[in-house]
């Protein structure tokens, strides 16, 4: 959820980007901009802004009955699309070894190898009771105590054939109540207004 929220900019030097800064001058941009934001009215970096949470909502679904998630990165997963996406997908990447390190990465160069997993998993896969699986889970990017993250496919409102069996439970607002967010926010050393 914080992903998008780069805490700084790149440590690029002053003196790189304009002429009338002394060479030996140590100062970044990002240092340069973080000391002129307040002074400017705006919030410092490393912030969420409330309206931010405001415009955001988690919310508590009530999944079918039965059914399984994908371990995307479980060892088993990761032999499984090794062996069958290696000489296909993976190479169109230029992924030699499929690892933990590129499933759960964000770079723009891993967007075709990570959606490309998730949708052979959604389209290919049958599991061992004959059924398909209903997503993915996998851990957040910024370690394992942060919890699990699930991707759940709907099938039916993606094929057109009708509402899938989720229910939504209750919406509920983020903010300094929601434990996750506020331990992701703490851990990545931002502060939540």
């Amino acid at each position: 959820m914080l992903e998008y929220i780069r805490p700084d900019p790149p440590a690029t030097l002053l003196s790189d980007l304009f002429d009338d800064v002394e060479p030996d001058d140590a100062a970044t941009f990002a240092a340069q901009v973080a000391t002129e934001l307040p002074q400017h009215g705006a919030m410092p970096y490393r912030s969420i802004s409330k309206g931010w949470r405001e415009l955001r909502s988690l919310y508590e679904l009530q999944l079918p009955y039965s059914g399984w998630f994908v371990d995307v990165t479980g060892a088993e997963s990761i032999s499984v699309l090794s062996e069958r996406l290696g000489s296909t997908l993976l190479a169109e990447c230029e992924v030699e070894h499929l690892t933990l390190s590129e499933l759960t990465s964000s770079s723009e160069d891993l967007k075709k190898l990570t959606t490309g997993i998730a949708t052979w998993i959604r389209d290919r896969t049958v599991l061992f009771d004959g059924e398909r699986p209903l997503g993915i889970v996998y851990p957040s990017k910024w370690g394992t105590t942060l919890g699990d993250n699930y991707a759940m496919w709907l099938r039916r409102t993606d094929d057109g054939t009708g509402p899938d069996p989720v229910t939504e439970i209750e919406p509920s607002s983020i903010g300094k109540h929601t434990k996750p967010f506020v331990d992701a926010a703490r851990l990545r050393g931002m502060r939540i207004f």
